[in-house]
């Protein structure tokens, strides 16, 4: 039988399960909801729990530990594996998916090297993007944002989530596309798809992949 990792009673009157992106199972439940109510739910509802279960477990993401040496980190798309070594700055290595990170403070000089990295990557690929577009835009900047991968101010200024960097480099460029389209169309209008279909015909599957790895917002 599948077993919850958290059970949350609150003023609710009814049962209601969750499975999180890290694949842990979330049960809400009534104050007065017995654990053998709750355990019948969890047992009539159990395939949809361990399909989703497989779902989450599939995007291959975990939380980081407190010590980041020999935890794997999603780059570009693919899994590289951090080592925490004697070292004065952050190392990559490309050919084997190596960060080498220094002993001092290697989450936050972590967090540093992707954000500028997030810049650089994000600057080079939206003016691209916006050349095939034919668009215009105000200025790309970085953010800390977890609520959203990209967004468009109604000035045309266009911001990304540093964890934008976790993903593939053609999901990165989906979401230029996504933004860049809204310098066009201030909202999701019928136009507006047809925008991004034009340069990302493949769209429902890019933004599939950002919705089953949307764990990735609460990674740093």
């Amino acid at each position: 039988m599948v077993q919850p990792d958290e059970i949350i009673r609150t003023r609710r009157k009814t049962l209601a399960i969750a499975v999180d992106s890290f694949g842990r199972l979330i049960v809400r439940a009534p104050m007065d909801c017995s654990e053998a109510r709750i355990f019948a739910f969890l047992q009539e509802k159990e395939n949809w729990i361990l399909r989703k279960q497989a779902e989450r477990k599939g995007a291959g993401i975990d939380l980081p530990p407190e010590n980041l040496n020999g935890y794997s980190l999603f780059l570009l798309g693919k899994k590289c594996k951090i080592y925490v070594i004697p070292t004065s700055k952050v190392g990559y290595n490309s050919e084997k998916d190596v960060i080498y990170l220094p002993e001092n403070n290697p989450k936050e000089r972590l967090i540093k090297w992707l954000k500028n990295n997030a810049k650089r990557i994000f600057t080079s690929v939206t003016a691209q993007t916006a050349a095939r577009m034919d668009a215009s835009y105000k200025s790309v900047t970085v953010t800390s944002a977890r609520g959203r991968w990209g967004s468009c101010s109604g000035d045309n200024a266009l911001h990304y989530s540093f964890r934008l960097i976790y993903a593939p480099k053609d999901v990165i460029e989906y979401v230029a596309v996504h933004e860049l389209a809204h310098t066009k169309h201030k909202n999701h209008s019928k136009a507006f798809w047809t925008e991004v279909e034009k340069y990302v015909p493949d769209w429902k599957i890019k933004r599939k992949w950002l919705k089953l790895h949307g764990g990735l917002m609460e990674i740093f």
